[in-house]
C-alpha cells in the first residue's frame, strides 16, 4: 500500500496537467460535500476544503495545494456567503473565517511540501543504495570468479581438488547472492536448501519445517554446510543412485534450529577412515554458529543431527 502511495506521489509533478486536474477534482468534491452538509443544516464554510488542500498538496505539491486554497476561498465567497452566487460584501466574521482558513491551509501545504521533499530524498537515497549494492554484488561475483580461476590455474594438475575448492567458492557466492537479493538481508532456510539441491536436477529433496529466517552470516555458513552435505550425497550417498532421496526436517526454538538430515535409497554407508577437509568445513562452520553436528553412518543411509544459531 505504501509503495502505491509513493508511486502516485512521484508520478504527479507540480505544475503538470495531472496536478491541475487533481486540484480541480478536489475542489469539486469538496464543494459537493459542502453543499450536501448545507442541505443537512450544517454551516461548515470551509471545513470540507481542508481535506482537499491536504490531499492535493501531498499528491501534487505546493502549487496545486495553493491553487486549491485560492479556489476554495473564491467558491465559498461566491456560493456559500449571502447573497448566494454573487460576490457580496463580507462581514467581519466571514473575513476572519477566510483568514484562518488561509493560514491553516498554508500550514498544511507547507508540511505537505516538507513531507514530499523528505520522501523524494529518501527515494533518491534508496536508489543510490540499490545501485551501490548492485555494483558491490557485481564486483563480488567478479572476485569469486577470479578466485575460482586462480584455484583452477594453480591446481591444473589436480582437477578433483580444484573442482572441490571451486564448488565451495560458488556455494559462498550463491548464498551471498541470495542475501543481496533479499530486502531484509536474510534468507529462508527452505530457500537455501532448495538452492543447493538445484544443481542436481534428479536430486530428490523432502523438506519440512516451519519458516526459519537465516541472518546473512548464518546463510553464508549454512550454504557451505549444505553444499558439503549435498556434494557428499552425490558422490557417495543417496544422490549417487537413481531413486535416492534426502529428507530434511527441522524445528526452531527461539534462534536455535534443530535439523535432521536423513539419506534414503543410496548405497550402504560406512564410517569414513579419516576426517576429510569437507568435514572440517562443516564442523567449523557450525561451531561459528554455536552449533554442532552428530553423524550416524547407518547402513540404510547417512543421518545427521545438526544444531545451529540462525541469528
Amino acid at each position: 500500500m505504501m509503495d502505491r502511495w509513493v508511486l502516485v506521489v512521484e508520478r504527479i509533478r507540480p505544475y503538470s496537467l495531472a496536478a491541475l486536474l487533481l486540484a480541480v477534482v478536489s475542489l469539486l468534491l469538496a464543494t459537493v460535500v459542502r453543499i450536501a452538509f448545507g442541505y443537512l443544516g450544517g454551516n461548515l464554510l470551509f471545513d470540507s476544503y481542508f481535506p482537499a488542500v491536504l490531499v492535493t498538496a501531498l499528491l501534487a505539491g505546493a502549487p496545486a495545494g495553493t491553487a486549491v486554497i485560492v479556489g476554495s476561498v473564491i467558491i465559498a465567497w461566491w456560493a456559500f456567503i449571502p447573497p448566494f452566487y454573487a460576490f457580496g460584501e463580507l462581514s467581519g466574521a466571514d473575513i476572519t473565517n477566510g483568514v484562518l482558513f488561509i493560514i491553516c491551509s498554508g500550514c498544511i501545504v507547507a508540511v505537505a511540501h516538507l513531507y514530499r521533499d523528505v520522501l523524494h530524498k529518501s527515494r533518491l537515497h534508496d536508489r543510490e543504495r540499490d545501485l551501490l549494492m548492485r555494483e558491490l554484488e557485481h564486483r563480488g561475483r567478479n572476485t569469486y570468479a577470479v578466485v575460482e580461476a586462480i584455484v583452477r590455474s594453480t591446481l591444473v594438475n589436480d582437477r578433483a581438488s580444484a573442482d572441490a575448492i571451486a564448488g565451495r567458492v560458488r556455494a559462498v557466492s550463491s548464498a551471498n547472492d541470495l542475501v543481496n537479493h533479499s530486502s531484509a538481508k536474510a534468507v529462508q532456510l527452505q530457500t537455501l536448501l532448495s538452492h543447493n539441491f538445484a544443481r542436481n536436477e534428479k536430486a530428490q529433496l523432502r523438506a519440512s519445517g516451519p519458516d526459519v529466517e537465516l541472518s546473512a552470516d548464518a546463510a553464508r555458513k549454512m550454504g557451505l554446510v549444505f553444499h558439503e552435505l549435498v556434494t557428499n550425497a552425490m558422490k557417495h550417498g543417496a544422490l549417487s543412485r537413481h531413486g535416492g532421496a534426502v529428507s530434511v526436517q527441522w524445528r526452531a526454538e527461539a534462534n536455535k534450529v534443530h535439523l535432521t538430515w536423513r539419506e534414503e535409497g543410496g548405497p550402504p554407508v560406512l564410517p569414513p577412515q579419516r576426517q576429510g577437509f569437507g568435514t572440517v568445513i562443516v564442523t567449523e562452520s557450525l561451531k561459528s554458529l554455536s552449533g554442532d553436528i552428530v553423524a550416524a553412518f547407518d547402513p540404510d543411509g547417512l543421518k545427521c543431527e545438526i544444531t545451529f544459531n540462525c541469528r
